[in-house]
């Protein structure tokens, strides 16, 4: 076996200087210098020890460095090949008849898988009541464990949910959203701004204001007393 050549790789020594000095070549050439400089002096102290002195795995670490080296500097100075574009990714078209949610801040940080919020209820309660608050809605007449049970009754926790079976959808105008209120009601309740039944922050502000306006209080509510002395729910 002929002995192995332990020469300073030539090929990490040379490049071409004609690039602006400001270009991201030129900058990679600087880095270039900065690098050629320690390699050289690797393999320099190498050969001092002798070659036969360095261990397999000290050799092998050696020309790996050497050899990826040139390669990445030979394909950057050299012209790499340009990244293939990610492909563009587009939201679905909303379905017909139904309005987008408008923006709503990220809610309770729950445990979830992949650090998904597990349950989203408290977090929209949670702005729905800062919302009724700015609105002069007294803290006293919001409560959010109320709140919560007429959710759950009412649409699952499911923002986009619409009865279509029931009295209101015979008369033409189903209940809709997180808190399952009619048009009418929703618009005569909402307050400027958030006036997207669709929205689960909207449509817990309407409805709160509506069930005040009616029961004197979430609290009040009949299916909220229904549950909370055993009962059954009922709607509001």
């Amino acid at each position: 076996m002929s002995s192995p050549d332990h020469t300073f790789p030539e090929a990490l020594t040379t490049h071409d200087s004609a690039t602006s000095p400001k270009s991201p070549t030129a900058l990679l050439h600087r880095l270039h210098d900065k690098a050629v400089p320690a390699l050289r002096e690797l393999w320099s102290t190498s050969e001092a020890i002798g070659p036969h002195r360095l261990t397999p795995k000290m050799r092998t670490v050696q020309i790996a460095a050497s050899v990826v080296a040139t390669g990445v500097l030979s394909a950057v100075l050299g012209g790499a090949p340009a990244a293939e574009q990610a492909p563009e990714f587009r939201a679905a078209a909303p379905a017909a008849g139904h309005v987008q949610p408008g923006p709503v801040s990220p809610p309770n940080a729950g445990p979830g898988l992949g650090g998904a919020p597990a349950d989203p209820v408290d977090g929209w309660i949670s702005q729905a009541t800062a919302v009724l608050e700015a609105h002069g809605v007294p803290r006293d007449q919001i409560d959010p464990a109320a709140l919560r049970t007429i959710i759950e009754h009412e649409s699952g926790g499911d923002p986009m949910a619409a009865n279509d079976w029931d009295s209101n959808a015979s008369a033409g105008t189903p209940s809709k959203g997180l808190m399952q209120t009619i048009d009418p009601t929703f618009h005569s309740f909402a307050v400027p701004g958030h006036q997207d039944i669709w929205n689960p922050v909207d449509n817990i502000v309407a409805a709160t204001r509506y069930s005040i306006d009616r029961y004197g209080s979430v609290s009040n509510v009949p299916g909220v007393v229904g549950v909370g002395s055993g009962g059954g729910y009922e709607g509001y």
